[in-house]
């Protein structure tokens, strides 16, 4: 009897270790399998599943407008295009704009949205960055991200939100390609700088949740980019594909709380940068680690498992130079990205949906990861409405929208405005008494980004003009050619340094140099007492270049709104109340790890 009581006891025993090492061994499973086949999204819309293959491969197609190209698949007929190539939508961008007058964008984008969808079968997703603003004729001109940040105001964020959405609409675009959630972390970072909001994490996900609201609740998708953080690194994921150096501790207190709790308040996208997270990867290829846009272990188990992400992955561009290269064809990288956890990807190749397709007929590739794709990028387009028998493609403006978009573009710009230091008590400047001012422009001229900064600050020289000031302009300053003797700042009784040093105009680092290196040489040459240094660029050219000038203003934006409130700011008119979203202390950002 006691044996039979003892083999009883071990039978339950090793039923329970079983049970436990089966529990265990669930809880090991990849994220991939579980994203797979538990995806919320696909028990919402399920009409995805009568797409044939074709279909269902082409919602993860989003690609740059060719109508050349088009035709050509399409032997000629737009709509043979898209019965061929059913892709999810495109890229409203620069690709659009080849040969059309700048005076007809407005009518060509609404006019060729028209087109696509009149010739598709299926509902199509127009898309764009307008990171600040939609950057066409007559809409509103929006500040950089960072202002936002200045501006440090939570209602700001929401109608800068909401306002970006009703012009999208206008033009037919329902998804866009920001907010920046990059942390500037590093002041020499070349990408995110005056794209990002701030280095604070509380700050940023305050704003830019309120900011994502006022998008999503006026039917235009958000995205948070670039994930798993830019804005660490001083190189440019453009040219190579760049690193988030945090260890993981750290990272989850920075960079990766932020995309936690925008994820928590439901932005519906997120972009994954060419960008590694080394203190979570373990995966390498020729000793390298994966950027996140190739990186199962950041895509699935990171962003999709572990934070909970049910939207949208939408690569960056796969012509960047942080994506190219790794694999050795540009197909075999879309199809590895895909494979990695991407839903949609940004401008791939029309033959990414021949691969595709022969790959899942031959079971090469299982078609839960196309299925779980398919229904994130249907309910997303559901989300938005375009599902809808009677949605409208083009919603235009009221006039009193079009006037309140421009109220609140001119009430972020007068708020963010931040005076970084006054010793001399040079401000407010009066005309009688400030009348002569010399007015510098700092800023390169250069293949990339050509002379429109220089075009810019010429037209603040006018606004101060119009309010009484006699004014001169002039490109740059260099010591060396008054023969080392400094005697400019006798003829004026001002002299304004305007320094506008921004991300790819031209590419390379933030730094200034060359013609705008010696500018600085020369303005720390002369007597402090006149010279007022504002930047329009980066935040940090003032600690960097300009710590013995006595007057020194960040604004964040070389932009015809941001010089009305800023003359106006000068003269006194408004306060200059920005609250710096930034740490200007360079050196401490070295200390930080």
């Amino acid at each position: 009897m006691k044996r039979f009581f003892y083999l009883t006891i071990l039978f339950f025993i090793s039923i329970l270790i079983f049970a436990g090492n089966k529990t265990k061994a669930v809880k090991q499973a990849s994220y991939e399998a579980r994203v797979a086949t538990i995806s919320p999204l696909s028990l919402a819309d399920t009409t995805w599943k009568s797409l044939t293959l074709r279909q269902k491969i082409g919602q993860l197609m989003l690609m740059l407008p060719d109508r050349q190209k088009e035709l050509e698949l399409g032997n000629g007929s737009l709509s043979a295009f898209f019965s061929k190539y059913p892709v999810t939508g495109f890229f409203m961008g620069w690709k659009l704009w080849d040969g059309v007058d700048r005076d007809q964008y407005l009518n060509h984008i609404r006019k060729t949205c028209a087109e696509y969808q009149q010739a598709s079968s299926l509902p199509l997703l127009f898309q764009e960055d307008y990171e600040s603003g939609v950057t066409l004729p007559g809409m509103t001109s929006f500040p950089n991200e960072m202002a936002l940040g200045a501006a440090n105001s939570s209602n700001l964020a929401y109608q800068y939100g909401k306002t970006v959405a009703q012009e999208s609409r206008s033009v037919g675009v329902k998804w866009v390609l920001h907010p920046v959630a990059d942390l500037n972390i590093n002041p020499f970072n070349p990408v995110t700088n005056t794209r990002s909001i701030s280095d604070d994490p509380d700050r940023a996900i305050r704003l830019l949740s309120r900011q994502i609201k006022g998008l999503q609740d006026n039917g235009v998708a958000a995205t948070i980019k670039h994930f798993p953080g830019d804005g660490v690194d001083f190189r440019d994921q453009h040219l190579l594909t760049t690193c988030n150096s945090m260890p993981f501790d750290v990272w989850e207190k920075y960079h990766g709380r932020v995309f936690k709790a925008l994820i928590d308040s439901g932005v519906k996208t997120i972009m994954p940068g060419h960008i590694c997270l080394p203190s979570y990867q373990k995966e390498t290829m020729n000793g390298h680690y994966l950027p996140a846009t190739l990186s199962k272990e950041l895509l699935t188990n990171l962003l999709k498992g572990e934070l909970g992400f049910k939207g949208v992955v939408v690569s960056d561009a796969m012509v960047m130079g942080g994506f190219r290269g790794w694999y050795d064809s540009q197909l075999e990288g879309e199809i590895h990205s895909f494979m990695a956890g991407v839903d949609v990807l940004l401008w791939p190749s029309y033959q990414f949906m021949d691969t595709l397709e022969a790959r899942i007929i031959r079971k090469e590739i299982p078609e839960s990861r196309l299925n779980d794709a398919v229904s994130r990028v249907w309910n997303l387009k559901k989300s938005l409405g375009l599902m809808d028998k009677n949605r409208q493609l083009i919603e235009a403006m009221t006039p009193e929208e079009k006037s309140n978009a421009q109220s609140v573009s001119d009430a972020i710009c007068e708020k963010a405005i931040t005076l970084v230091r006054d010793r001399s008590q040079a401000l407010p400047l009066d005309p009688k008494k400030d009348k002569k001012i010399l007015l510098v422009g700092v800023t390169p001229v250069s293949r990339k980004g050509g002379d429109s900064s220089l075009k810019k600050m010429e037209g603040f020289g006018e606004l101060l003009r119009s309010k009484g000031f006699v004014v001169d302009f002039q490109h740059d300053l260099l010591y060396e050619t008054q023969g080392w003797t400094e005697s400019v700042s006798k003829q004026y009784d001002r002299i304004l340094f305007l320094v506008d040093r921004h991300m790819h105009a031209p590419y390379g680092p933030l730094e200034l140099w060359d013609d705008e290196a010696q500018t600085v040489w020369g303005i720390n040459a002369m007597p402090k007492e006149k010279l007022i240094v504002i930047s329009l660029g980066s935040p940090y050219s003032i600690p960097e270049y300009f710590e013995r000038v006595n007057t020194c203003i960040n604004a964040y934006s070389n932009t015809t709104v941001m010089h009305k409130a800023l003359v106006k700011a000068l003269i006194g008119e408004i306060p200059m109340k920005g609250d710096s979203p930034v740490n200007l202390d360079v050196q401490s950002k070295f200390k930080l790890f």
